[in-house]
C-alpha cells in the first residue's frame, strides 16, 4: 500500500478525488493479484509438488490488504445522508473552481486583446515614423 493514510483527510476536491482513486486503484491490483493466485493454485492441483503455506501465506496477505482498502474507502463510516451531502459539497466546491477558471479565462482573453491592440498601435507608429523618413 501506497503512503496515503486511510485516516488523512484530503482538503481539495482533487486530492479527494486523487487519494480515492488511488485507493480504488490500489484496490482493483489486489483483487487481479488474488485471482492470479487463485488460478495459480487451480494450475497446480494437479501436481503434487507445490508449497500449499506459500499459496497459503499469499492468500490472507492479500485478503488483509483488501480489506484495509475497503476499510479506507470514503464512506464506509458515514450515513447515506452525509454522503449525499458530502457529494452535494464537492459539487459546490466544483462548481465555484469553475466559475474561478471562466473568470480567469475571461481576464487572460481581455488582457490578450489590450496586448494585441497595443502591439498594432505600436506597429502602426513605427509604420508612419519609417513613412516620414
Amino acid at each position: 500500500m501506497q503512503n496515503s493514510s486511510p485516516s488523512a483527510k484530503p482538503e481539495t476536491l482533487s486530492e479527494a478525488t486523487s487519494v480515492n482513486m488511488d485507493r480504488i486503484t490500489q484496490l482493483q491490483q489486489s483483487i487481479d493479484r488474488i485471482v492470479s493466485i487463485f488460478l495459480s493454485v487451480l494450475d497446480k492441483l494437479n501436481n503434487t509438488n507445490f508449497d500449499q503455506q506459500e499459496i497459503v501465506h499469499d492468500l490472507c496477505t492479500n485478503a488483509k490488504q483488501i480489506d484495509l482498502l475497503i476499510d479506507s474507502l470514503p464512506g464506509k463510516d458515514q450515513t447515506e445522508n452525509d454522503q449525499i451531502e458530502n457529494v452535494q459539497s464537492l459539487e459546490q466546491e466544483l462548481q465555484e473552481a469553475n466559475e474561478e477558471y471562466k473568470k480567469s479565462v475571461q481576464n487572460a482573453e481581455s488582457l490578450l486583446k489590450q496586448i494585441l491592440d497595443t502591439i498594432s498601435i505600436i506597429a502602426k507608429d513605427q509604420s508612419s515614423a519609417n513613412n516620414y523618413e
